[in-house]
């Protein structure tokens, strides 16, 4: 929230930034991830396509590139480092970059570095790892723009779409179901290799998903 009062310079730490989002992740952030202070398993890959809440504009945009942020906590978007009953982050001393610039009542310092120096999946992952192409399959069978697309045609009666969104959305299921199941890897990982699940971004749709007998059915709201 932009605040008009000239003479406030200070941050008031009252949690507004924190509840409206984590940070964007962006190089200056490799140190804290390398170090374990921001584990994988608390990021969220916000792919290109997806329609996201972009704080510097206070809108939903549909992204051009692909975004790493901190997760949410108790189902919002408030960061999941931030504790709303002091008003406190866990991780303040060593907080991501966008953390130390941005102050509420001057944003362009955030804006202007906002594109800069993103992180990516590619970019934590070493070359030659064995799910990157996974994430390369996963990323072109569930794309957010044909999501988006398949899903408004089937909520117009578009049987073909909506086949097509079904084997879309079991897909994604099933990788997120078996790479934790197959690797033992911890399935809070999923959100940082996949992104959010497509059922996520088709409620944002007021598309419900359902599971029922191994496969799905929707709910258009």
């Amino acid at each position: 929230m932009q605040i008009s009062n000239e003479k406030n310079t200070a941050c008031k730490r009252c949690g507004d930034c924190c509840r409206n989002g984590g940070p964007a992740l962006h190089s200056e952030d490799i140190p804290l991830i390398r170090e374990g202070t921001i584990p994988l398993s608390d990021i969220v890959t916000l792919r290109k396509g997806e329609r996201a809440f972009d704080q510097p504009t206070q809108a939903v945009t549909q992204l051009s590139e692909e975004i790493l942020k901190i997760k949410g906590r108790d189902s919002t978007w408030t960061c999941t480092y931030f504790s709303p009953a002091g008003n406190t982050c866990g991780v303040y001393a060593t907080r991501p970059a966008e953390c130390r610039i941005l102050f509420c009542g001057d944003v362009e310092p955030l804006k202007a570095m906002y594109q800069k120096d993103r992180l990516t999946r590619a970019s934590l992952l070493p070359e030659g790892h064995p799910l990157l192409e996974l994430i390369s399959e996963h990323d072109a069978k569930c794309d957010p723009v044909r999501m988006e697309e398949l899903g408004k045609a089937a909520r117009e009666g578009d049987v073909e779409a909506g086949q097509d969104l079904k084997e879309m959305v079991v897909f994604d299921m099933e990788v997120r179901r078996l790479v934790p199941e197959r690797t033992g890897m911890d399935r809070e990982m999923n959100e940082f290799l996949f992104g959010r699940p497509l059922r996520i971004l088709l409620a944002a749709m007021n598309i419900k998903v359902y599971e029922a007998g191994g496969t799905v059915r929707f709910g258009f709201n």
